[in-house]
This record gives structure tokens, sequence and C-alpha cells, in this order.
């Protein structure tokens, strides 16, 4: 039986920096891959999915929200909506929740609510009906009105609080991915 020895140099330095940026490069294409299963995950449609499904968008907004960044840094890559595109309601679709009304932009209410001020007493085909307010009754009535009304006719009424169903679609695009993540760093490392 015969017996080999062999000595080799490592350039450790040379090694890791081949490592990072091999690894850099495959975050990248494991956060193209990710976002892509996620975003054919959500389907266009005016009608809600099932709890439990991924959501849908009526206009495809949630479906192109989602984007992916490699932190370079930290060697590592973070997917998902952007909130500077759909706001709070990616997280809320994934993990299930109660969103608030959303702000509407009207004018703003220059109704005078108090006795020889200005406000609406009722509402006649959609629209206030405003009388100089002369008692405290008035008053109070024009103040329930007000609430009622939407911004846009000087209204405070923003609608109701909306509550979601979890409908994750990150966590999913996940679990079907990542039988198919190690392969992406397969032979990343060159010469």
């Amino acid at each position: 039986m015969a017996t080999v020895r062999v000595k080799a140099r490592v350039d450790r330095p040379k090694v890791t920096r081949k490592a990072k940026a091999a690894s850099i490069q495959s975050l990248g294409r494991a956060g193209a891959y990710l976002r892509g299963i996620a975003r054919r995950s959500i389907k266009v449609s005016p009608v809600a999915s099932e709890p439990g499904k991924p959501p849908r968008s009526r206009q495809g907004r949630l479906k192109n929200a989602i984007v992916f960044a490699v932190e370079k840094d930290k060697t590592r890559v973070v997917i998902g909506p952007a909130a500077s595109d759909v706001g709070k309601i990616g997280r809320t679709h994934e993990f299930g929740g109660t969103e608030s009304p959303k702000k509407r932009k009207g004018r703003k209410a220059n109704f005078k609510l108090e006795v020889g001020g200005h406000g609406p007493i009722r509402v006649e085909g959609g629209k206030p009906v405003v009388v100089r307010l002369k008692t405290d009754r008035q008053v109070a009535k024009a103040k329930q009105v007000t609430d009622g009304l939407p911004p846009s006719q000087g209204g405070t009424s923003g609608g109701k609080p909306r509550k979601y169903p979890p409908r994750p679609f990150m966590g999913p695009a996940l679990n079907i991915g990542k039988a198919r993540l190690p392969r992406l760093w397969a032979n990343s490392v060159r010469g």
C-alpha cells in the first residue's frame, strides 16, 4: 500500500473574498427566484381570495410591489412588498390583522360648530344642508351630521377599520423554493 502526502498552500483572504462575492451573487439569484414565485401566486382579480390562500390584487399593485434587495454588508437578501408602494397591506395580508381607514384628501371643514356659527343639520340628495346654528340642540345635530360626512364634504368620517384574515404569500413562496435554493449556490466559488 502506498501513502501519498500532499502539501497545499491556501490564500485564505482570497478564498474568503471569492466566497463572499459568490454568495452575494447567489443571494441575488435566490431573491429573484423567490420574488418570482411570490408574484406568480398573486392573481389580479376584483374578488377576494379565500383565507389561507395568497391574496388577490384588484389592479396588480401588490403583485408589482414585491421587490428584493441584497444587503452585502450583512450577506442576506430581503424580499417582500415595498411599503412605499402599498403601505402596510402586504404585512396585513401575510399575517392577518386590521387596517385603519384610508385617509382621503378632501377640503378642510370650514364649519363653525357653535351657537351663532354654521354647520350641516341634515343631508339631502347626498349633500349637507348648512344653516346658521341658533341653539345647542342644532349644534349637537350638526356635530353628529359632520361625523357622518365623507372628508370631501368637510366631514371627519374616513370609514371603518377593515379586518383581514391571513392570506400568506411570502412564506409559501419560501416553502416552494427552498428545495432549489442550495442549487443556486452550487459551484458558485470559482478560481
